[in-house]
C-alpha cells in the first residue's frame, strides 16, 4: 500500500469510479511532466450533485462539503490519468463556487478542497489557488474545480 493509499484509508475516503466525460472534451490531458485535469463538479459517488448558491440556498458548511467532494473527484481523475503515486505536485487549483452577489467567503469554502488534497497527497498536495464566485455552474453544482499538476515521467 502506498503512502497516499494509507492516507486515504486513514481518512476513511475512497476514490469514486468516474466514467468518461459526458461532453466533447477529455477528462485530463498530459504533456510531458504536465497534467491538466478538467473541471470536476461536486458530484457524489452515488451520482447526486451537491447544488445551491452560497449566501442563498447553501451554507458555508455545505460549500466546504461540496469542495471536498469535487476534490475527491479530482483525485480520482489524477489516479485514472497517472496514478496518485506519480503526482509530484499540484501546481495550481482553480475553484469556482456558485455564490450570491453578496457572498464573499469563497476562500473558506475553497479551503475544504485544499485541505483534503494536502491531507491525501501530503506536500505534493500543496498548491497555488484561485477561488472565484460564479453565478451558475454546470448542472447546478455548488462547486467546480480544475487543476494543473506536475507528474513523474517514466
Amino acid at each position: 500500500m502506498t503512502d497516499t493509499e494509507e492516507r486515504l484509508a486513514a481518512l476513511s475516503l475512497e476514490l469514486p469510479v468516474l466514467g468518461p466525460p459526458r461532453y466533447a472534451y477529455e477528462a485530463s490531458t498530459r504533456w510531458g511532466e504536465m497534467l491538466w485535469i478538467s473541471g470536476q463538479i461536486s458530484r457524489t459517488a452515488t451520482g447526486d450533485i451537491l447544488r445551491g448558491h452560497l449566501g442563498e440556498t447553501a451554507t458555508v458548511e455545505d460549500g466546504i462539503a461540496a469542495a471536498e467532494t469535487a476534490a475527491l473527484n479530482l483525485l480520482a481523475r489524477m489516479h485514472d490519468a497517472v496514478g496518485l503515486a506519480n503526482i509530484r505536485q499540484i501546481l495550481k487549483l482553480d475553484i469556482h463556487i456558485a455564490s450570491s452577489r453578496d457572498f464573499v467567503d469563497q476562500p473558506t469554502v475553497a479551503d475544504g478542497a485544499s485541505r483534503l488534497l494536502r491531507n491525501v497527497l501530503g506536500d505534493a498536495g500543496r498548491h497555488a489557488r484561485t477561488a472565484l464566485p460564479a453565478h451558475v455552474l454546470p448542472q447546478g453544482a455548488l462547486v467546480e474545480l480544475d487543476a494543473t499538476v506536475a507528474v513523474r515521467v517514466d
